[in-house]
């Protein structure tokens, strides 16, 4: 029995990894690296140590993550001040029929929570949330399992009692070794074999979500 959902945030609940991708491009290009959307492919779900770590592989000392952030988070910010937060398809009316439904819900994600926080009030959304586990919160990024872990420890289920939403390679890989079912709903990048096997289930949108629980024995 399906009692919690644990859901992944950027490119998943909302719009925001086109929006961070679009910004870096903007900050790489300025400081002369060109676009960095293969570097930001491979950080897609990491949090930010490991990040680090990546950022290292591609640049050595040239180019930090710390400096992209923080020239891309203005760029950010005002994008969502001119068109707000960016939902993706059918998050509301999943997380109503959760809600309507008696289970619990969680957020596991590799962002830091002050940046959770921020998109569940802009979006209106924070009180449907039970539980946050953010990047910040966890030792090992995913697709180590220990995120997904947290998140049904601290909502008091087990994790074969959970689903886990996904749209990476590195999240539907956390959600997998969390031994939670894990549904995947690609966003900027399209699933290969390995994310396929990972996954229990591979669904166009959050909105195909109810009537896979619906389904579900």
């Amino acid at each position: 029995m399906i009692k919690a959902a644990v859901f992944d945030m950027d490119g998943l609940m909302f719009d925001t990894e086109r929006v961070g991708r679009d910004a870096w491009n903007q900050v790489g290009e300025a400081l002369g690296f060109g676009n960095l959307d293969a570097v930001n492919e491979r950080c897609l779900g990491c949090n930010k140590e490991h990040c680090r770590e990546i950022f290292r592989e591609f640049f050595g000392e040239a180019l930090t993550l710390d400096r992209v952030l923080e020239l891309a988070a203005p760029i950010q910010q005002a994008w969502y001040q001119e068109h707000g937060m960016p939902c993706k398809k059918g998050l509301h009316e999943l997380l109503r029929y959760l809600r309507d439904t008696g289970r619990k819900i969680a957020m596991a994600t590799s962002s830091d929570r002050s940046i959770a926080e921020r998109n569940l009030e802009m979006a209106g959304l924070r009180c449907y949330f039970d539980q946050l586990v953010c990047g910040d919160m966890v030792r090992r990024s995913k697709p180590d399992p220990d995120i997904y872990l947290t998140a049904a420890r601290l909502l008091e289920v087990k994790p074969e009692e959970c689903i886990g939403l996904e749209d990476s390679r590195n999240g539907i890989l956390s959600v997998h070794a969390a031994g939670m079912t894990g549904l995947l709903v690609p966003d900027l990048i399209q699933p290969d074999a390995q994310m396929i096997e990972a996954a229990d289930a591979v669904l166009p949108d959050l909105g195909a979500v109810i009537g896979w629980l619906e389904n579900y024995n």
